[in-house]
């Protein structure tokens, strides 16, 4: 009796599937690192937004050095109640984008002062009634998610000192219909002292 021997050559479908199975599993968790990477990027994008923003404000109080603490507190606390109209006195040149003008800065006291820098630390030039983005003003407010609670910037007087919390909703807090999971998001924050 002769027998032939059959040897088997190539993969059977089972051995393929297994591979291909194995692949995909690779590619799903490099999606899933490639989404963590850019929610990462988001925050630090927000986190970079949110401490320049504070830097400015503590710059623009320490070059209206009559005031105090407690009128920065008074206009950060009235400013998060009304953020749909500019300020009365515009401390500063800017452009209207509702004439297409320049408006030349209004002269201010430091009461005055910490209200204009109060709005712009707090309120975003996109929030008002006749804001047009062909032609708008941008500032760093512009580009921070707020909470989805609370005010942007928390102000806190303690005797000659404020303490200013800048807080913003993070990607990470968000589902995936941008609805907030937690509604304090992520926070900065800075103490001045005078």
């Amino acid at each position: 009796m002769n027998s032939s021997s059959c040897t088997q050559r190539g993969a059977s479908l089972i051995e393929v599937l297994v591979a291909l199975l194995i692949f995909t599993v690779g590619l799903l968790g490099l999606a899933a690192m490639q989404l963590s990477s850019l929610q990462s990027t988001a925050d630090s994008g927000q986190r970079s937004q949110s401490v320049w923003l504070m830097q400015d404000f503590i710059e623009r109080m320490r070059v209206n050095p009559d005031s105090t603490p407690t009128d920065y507190f008074d206009a950060l606390e009235a400013q998060s109640q009304n953020c749909a109209a500019l300020p009365v006195r515009m401390c500063a040149d800017y452009y209207n984008p509702s004439t297409a003008a320049k408006v030349n800065a209004s002269e201010c006291n430091t009461a005055q002062m910490a209200a204009f820098d109060a709005w712009e630390a707090q309120c975003s030039y996109a929030a008002i009634a006749n804001f047009n983005t062909i032609d708008a003003r941008f500032n760093s407010r512009d580009f921070i998610t707020p909470p989805g609670a609370g005010s942007l910037v928390d102000p806190n007087v303690n005797g000659n000192a404020l303490v200013l919390s800048l807080n913003w909703q993070n990607r990470s807090n968000l589902t995936a219909n941008n609805q907030a999971i937690a509604t304090d998001g992520a926070t900065t924050e800075l103490r001045i002292e005078r």
